[in-house]
């Protein structure tokens, strides 16, 4: 999702260098500066402090003056609370160890096991986003410490400590304690933990939906086997799962089976109206300098190997003297290739149609049966060349014989000749598991036949080869729509899914836009349609059911009527907006992915939405056969959108990026890491704000509730939530101090408390 903006913003960073220039540490909570946590203990040779986790602690942030000897924490059940401990020795530490006990109130235990301890680790910024963040080691990875660490002198070591409090927790104060330091110095600092007696949903209230690539996981992992791709892949799904975000598509690895009857021809497309004659021919295309795409009959033809054969088709070309391939494979009765018994010929075609014939000489007696295909191009191992070609009237026969062996050799095909039978049994593994066990919300549905495009370009849809508008298409689109949405009411996930098909129309696409809405909504209109743009436009929100604008371009009266009307609305962050507005860039404020959902709640939106969460390389920018390493090198740079390969045009730091690879070094490091992502301090961000999100719309239902028993309480909460204005005033204008959001966040608990006293 890269919207035409977001292009031009990042171009003006190059036609225009005057304007990147970097910001100093000016701003009092761009995080680099001090302005909070608690001095716990300090002397000549180290200092210890804390804070809450919803600061940036940078490597040189100022240890605080104000004392504070108890971490004290406050949380709701089902909750993940995190802190910071923060070390800055005078010299180097060697060996520094961490460990928690288990918390305590009243003989009620919160295990040490709900406790992980990570370690803030920091990459290097040289190429700010914008010219609000500035070039510093910035905080970002979180990788678990499993062994003591290095505290180096005259800087920061922050561990981000996160305490899940289960939902079966008892209100009240649980304490307990941390201990720190090596063979030489040890600290032992108390914790009080405030449980609050209210519990947050074990699935989260508002939808959400994160892209994912496992082709990367499999490359940064090195997994060599679907297995490990497989058990990697659900480590994934559970990191998901704890940080309260859906991914995109749950099911990549689990999709859907489908069997077509009916239909001897995969590859190519059915031409309707150009033809040699009759409806149909099949039209070969092969646009890609890197591959070979080309058009085969389904069936073995079976062969006598001691008969002579002739294959005859009538063709056309795009252009004048094209060369195309046809090729015929050799099988044995077993079914096996027999390597060397290959016929390819190739084949020079014109504009207009003519008949050409083959006659491949006899093959070796252990060849029972031929496979036909034919390439529309001249075939190369790489597959550079490129070109299309038009077929029609395919005969195979015994020479001189009348008996054609090749069925549809015509392509007159009639919907009522294909039968599609959908197999959901992986499908249904992975729906019983990450939306019914683990509580996914929202899930991408990928639909076979669909067009997609961007701003820039589309691509029309097509079934089986039948291109989108012409009648067998809608037919088999119609059968097929009825079958999915059937399937997913049966199993209780109607409703979850989105078909996100279409990314950030122009103008100009809006009718193609409707007609796939249309497509749709015809045979399935319980499916729920999406579309991200920049600002909804009216030509298409009557067959959408979730828009989904990009952040700065949200107009919240807007978004409220569309909601009214039982509309979803979400917002999404890229590698736009940037300063002032709230934004994705681990070079930006702490509070930005926290108070984006404060705004979200605000403004009536249903969803969130970021395009990537492992966004770790580009194709475009990064040398062939290099991994760029996310743990050096923060920049996201643009890939595709026309864009040539080795041009580096960086979209911002930690775009598309929540979780890191495990390996540390993709490049060099060819171990397998059969274990899940190291996530993010912005995916942590996110998380609270997940939460803070509960914790509104907790306040909403009971205030709602006490409006016949108590008016004067329930007035009270609704001001309460009354957010704009005091946090903020819109998406450019907020308290960039996380202390405001916490002391809100405990007047709501406050709340929230005092009207479940009395219902």
């Amino acid at each position: 999702m890269r919207s035409l903006i977001s292009i031009l913003y990042a171009l003006s960073f190059i036609i225009f260098p005057c304007l990147n220039i970097y910001s100093q540490k000016t701003d009092p909570y761009l995080l680099a500066s001090g302005g909070f946590g608690r001095l716990i203990d300090t002397n000549p040779e180290i200092s210890v402090w804390w804070c809450e986790g919803a600061y940036k602690v940078m490597r040189d942030t100022p240890v605080p003056s104000v004392h504070g000897d108890t971490i004290i924490l406050w949380s709701a059940r089902n909750e993940y609370e995190p802190f910071q401990v923060v070390v800055k020795p005078a010299s180097r530490v060697e060996n520094c160890r961490i460990s928690l006990t288990d918390l305590i109130s009243d003989n009620k235990i919160i295990d040490k096991q709900l406790i992980s301890i990570r370690k803030v680790e920091y990459v290097h910024v040289t190429k700010p986003t914008d010219n609000y963040g500035y070039q510093d080691y910035w905080p970002d990875p979180l990788p678990e410490v499993n062994e003591p660490v290095k505290a180096f002198g005259g800087e920061n070591t922050t561990f981000w400590i996160t305490v899940y409090i289960p939902e079966e927790s008892p209100a009240g104060t649980y304490t307990g304690k941390i201990e720190i330091g090596n063979s030489e110095w040890i600290m032992e600092i108390p914790i009080k933990l405030n449980v609050w007696d209210f519990t947050l949903p074990n699935a989260p209230s508002i939808r959400s939906g994160f892209g994912l690539s496992v082709d990367k996981i499999s490359e940064y992992h090195n997994l060599k086997t679907q297995e490990d791709i497989r058990k990697t892949f659900d480590l994934y799904m559970k990191a998901f799962r704890d940080y309260k975000i859906a991914p995109y598509d749950p099911f990549y690895l689990y999709p859907i089976k489908e069997k077509i009857t009916g239909l001897e021809w995969e590859g190519g497309i059915f031409d309707y109206g150009n033809s040699f004659n009759g409806e149909y021919s099949l039209m070969i295309q092969d646009d890609n300098p890197a591959g070979s795409p080309y058009a085969k009959y389904r069936k073995m033809i079976e062969i006598d190997p001691s008969s002579q054969y002739t294959l005859g088709w009538n063709i056309k070309a795009r252009e004048e003297n094209h060369q195309y391939c046809v090729l015929l494979e050799g099988y044995n009765r077993e079914g096996e290739k027999m390597v060397f018994e290959n016929r390819m010929e190739v084949f020079s075609s014109d504009t207009a149609w003519g008949r050409q014939e083959f006659i491949p000489g006899l093959f070796s007696d252990e060849v029972s049966s031929v496979s036909l295909s034919f390439f529309p191009a001249f075939r190369t191992i790489a597959g550079s060349d490129t070109g299309t070609i038009w077929i029609d009237n395919i005969v195979f026969n015994e020479t001189g014989g009348r008996t054609n062996l090749i069925a549809q050799g015509d392509f007159e095909v009639s919907a009522g000749d294909i039968n599609i039978e959908l197999d959901f049994t992986d499908f249904d593994i992975a729906g019983r598991r990450y939306l019914d066990e683990f509580g996914f919300n929202s899930f991408r549905l990928f639909l076979k036949g669909m067009g997609s495009g961007t701003y820039y370009s589309r691509k029309e849809g097509s079934f089986e080869g039948f291109r989108q508008g012409t009648p067998v298409y809608e037919k088999l689109m119609a059968a097929y729509l009825k079958l999915m949405q059937q399937h997913l009411e049966e199993k209780g996930w109607l409703g979850k899914e989105y078909v996100y098909w279409f990314d950030e129309p122009g103008k100009k696409d809006y009718p193609f836009v409707r007609e796939g809405m249309e497509i749709i909504k015809k045979s399935a209109p319980c499916i729920n349609t999406f579309i991200t743009e920049n600002e909804p436009g009216p030509q298409i929100m009557d067959v959408t059911d979730i828009t989904c604008t990009i952040f700065h371009r949200v107009d919240p009266a807007k978004a409220k009527e569309i909601v009214k009307k039982g509309q979803e609305y979400w917002s999404y962050l890229c590698t736009a907006p940037k300063y002032p507005w709230v934004s994705l860039f681990l070079d930006h404020d702490a509070i930005n992915m926290r108070i984006w959902l404060w705004m979200t709640y605000a403004w009536d939106l249903n969803g969130i939405l970021i395009w990537s969460s492992n966004y770790w390389t580009s194709y475009s920018a990064s040398p062939a056969g290099y991994l760029q390493n996310p743990w050096a090198e923060p920049a996201s740079f643009v890939q595709g959108y026309g864009w040539p390969y080795g041009k580096q045009t960086v979209w911002g730091n930690g775009d598309g990026r929540l979780f890191y690879p495990p390996n540390k070094k993709p490049s060099y490091d060819r171990a397998t890491y059969i274990m899940g992502p190291v996530p993010s301090l912005r995916l942590e961000f996110l998380r609270q704000g997940i939460e803070d999100y509960e914790y509104m719309v907790i306040l909403e239902n009971l205030s709602g509730k006490l409006k016949g028993k108590d008016r004067k309480l329930a007035k009270e909460a609704s001001k309460l939530l009354e957010l704009e204005g005091t946090l903020f005033t819109d998406g450019k204008t907020y308290t960039k101090n996380p202390a405001d959001l916490l002391e809100y966040r405990k007047k709501i608990a406050d709340m929230i408390i005092k009207m479940n006293n009395i219902n």
